[in-house]
C-alpha cells in the first residue's frame, strides 16, 4: 500500500495544484486508476485480514488522540475568553465520540451512516466530483465513501510517517541550500547555524510570518516561505521577547519550502522547579499513575549551568529503525537573585531500540542522531517572565511534549 500512496503522490497536474481538498481526495474523485484499480480492490480484500483491521484502527485512534490534543491546547491557550467553552467543547466532544469507536466493524457502520448524517460532506464531494467530470457524482462517493475514508486514515498515517522522516533527514535543508545558490549565496558559509546544525538564522533580509494556519519565515531576497515547526502562541512569544531586546540570536530549521503561506500525576523523585534554579537536584523524574511508562526526564548540570527535558513514552514514536523522543535543552546565568536563560534548543534524539531501552532506567544514555527544530543564542530571558498568561519556558515544553499534566506540575511552584 506505501507503494499506492507514493503514486499518489506523485500525481501532477495544474488541475491537482488548484484543489483545496488535496491529492488523495483528487485521485479518488478524478477515479485515477491509481485509486481505482489499485487502491480500492486492495482495501477491499485486506478489511478481511485482522492485521489490517489492526493497521487502521491502529491509524485512525492515533490520528482521533492527536486532533484531541491540539484542540485541547487551543482552548488552554484561549481559556479566558468567555466564548472558548462553547466553541471548543463541541469539538472536543466530537472526538471523543470518534474514541469510542474501537472495532473495524464499528468504524464501517459509522462511515456507512456517515454522509446521511453529514449531507454537507457529501454536497463538498460531490461539487468537487462535478467541476472534474461536469457530471454528478453521488453514485460513485457513496459507493465508495467506506473505502475512500479508510485509506484516508491509512494515507494520513503514511504522510505523517513520511514527514517525520524527511525532517530526520533534514530534506528541506537541502531544498533551502538550492534557493540560496540561485541568487548566489552560499547559506553554509554565511550562517554558521545552517553549517553547523542546518538552522536558518534570523537576520536583517528574515521576516517572520507568524499566522492562524501556518508559521513560516521568508528572506525578501528569495521570496519564499520557509516553513518552521513551532506552534503560533510559542512564535508569538518568540516576537515579543524579540521587540522586548531579551532574544538577538535565533535560529530555526525549515520543514518545507512554499510560495505562499494557506490561509492525575505523581513525583517519583526530584523537586518542581523553584525560582532559585541552582538549588535544584541533578536528577528529577515525574511520572503518570495511570502510565508509569510515559514519564519526564530532567537533569540540572549546575557547574555548566543548563537544563535538560526529555519526554520518554508509552507509545513511542518509531521512525525507520529508531526511536524518537524529544528533548528541550537550555543554559542560564544568574545576577543577584535572578535568573536568565542565555541558551534554548529543542531536539529530536533517536535511540536505537537497545539503546532506548537502556535509557528508560539510565539518564546517562544518549541516541546516536539529533536534530534540532530551533536555536535561541545569546539571550537575556528572563527565567519568570511571563507572557500571554504563561511562562516562556513553560510555554516552549507545552508546545512539544505530550505530557501536558507532568510539565505543569513541575510549574506548580513557580505558577
Amino acid at each position: 500500500m506505501k507503494n499506492i500512496f507514493e503514486e499518489i503522490n506523485g500525481l501532477s497536474s495544474e488541475k491537482i495544484e488548484k484543489f483545496s481538498l488535496g491529492k488523495f481526495s483528487y485521485a479518488f474523485l478524478d477515479k485515477d486508476p491509481i485509486f481505482i484499480k489499485k487502491l480500492l480492490p486492495l482495501i477491499e480484500t485486506s478489511l478481511a485480514n485482522e492485521s489490517f483491521q489492526a493497521d487502521v484502527m491502529r491509524a485512525y485512534t492515533e490520528g482521533c488522540m492527536n486532533e484531541k490534543a491540539a484542540v485541547l491546547k487551543e482552548f488552554e491557550a484561549k481559556r479566558d475568553h468567555p466564548n472558548a467553552a462553547m466553541f471548543y467543547m463541541p469539538q472536543l466532544d466530537l472526538v471523543d465520540k470518534r474514541l469510542a469507536v474501537k472495532t473495524v466493524q464499528q468504524l464501517i457502520g459509522g462511515l456507512n451512516n456517515y454522509l446521511d448524517e453529514y449531507p454537507g460532506v457529501l454536497e463538498i464531494l460531490n461539487n468537487s466530483y462535478k467541476n472534474i467530470h461536469d457530471e454528478d457524482g453521488s453514485s460513485y462517493i457513496r459507493e465508495n465513501y467506506v473505502n475512500y475514508r479508510i485509506g484516508c486514515i491509512l494515507y494520513s498515517k503514511h504522510q505523517s510517517i513520511k514527514g517525520r522522516t524527511e525532517m530526520l533527514e533534514l530534506k528541506y535543508s537541502k531544498v533551502v541550500e538550492s534557493e540560496y545558490e540561485k541568487i548566489g549565496i552560499d547559506i553554509g558559509k554565511e550562517d554558521a547555524q545552517f553549517s553547523k546544525y542546518s538552522l536558518v538564522s534570523l537576520n536583517e533580509n528574515i521576516q517572520i510570518f507568524n499566522d492562524k494556519d501556518s508559521q513560516t519565515i521568508r528572506d525578501e531576497r528569495i521570496g519564499q516561505h520557509f516553513w518552521i515547526n513551532v506552534p503560533r502562541k510559542l512564535l508569538t512569544s518568540i516576537e515579543e521577547l524579540i521587540e522586548k531586546g531579551m532574544l538577538s540570536e535565533i535560529a530555526f530549521r525549515i520543514d518545507y519550502v512554499s510560495e505562499y503561506t494557506p490561509a492525575m500525576e505523581e513525583m517519583e523523585f526530584g523537586a518542581p522547579l523553584r525560582l532559585k534554579i541552582s538549588s535544584l537536584p541533578k536528577l528529577s523524574k515525574f511520572y503518570s499513575t495511570d502510565r508509569y511508562e510515559n514519564n519526564l526526564w530532567i537533569r540540572h548540570d549546575a557547574e555548566k549551568q543548563s537544563l535538560t527535558f526529555e519526554e520518554l513514552m508509552e507509545d513511542f514514536e518509531v521512525v525507520g529503525d529508531g526511536i524518537v523522543t524529544q528533548v528541550i535543552h537550555l543554559e542560564y546565568r544568574s545576577k543577584d537573585d535572578d535568573f536568565f536563560i542565555n541558551h534554548l534548543d529543542h531536539e529530536f534524539i533517536v535511540y536505537t531500540l537497545d539503546r532506548y531501552q537502556e535509557r528508560l532506567s539510565d539518564a546517562n544514555i544518549k541516541g546516536h542522531r539529533k536534530i534540532k527544530t530551533f536555536k535561541i543564542d545569546n539571550s537575556t530571558i528572563p527565567f519568570n517572565i511571563n507572557i500571554g498568561g504563561d511562562l516562556f519556558l513553560l510555554q516552549v515544553l507545552d508546545s512539544y511534549f505530550k505530557n501536558d499534566d507532568l510539565i505543569r506540575e513541575y510549574f506548580e511552584k513557580i505558577n
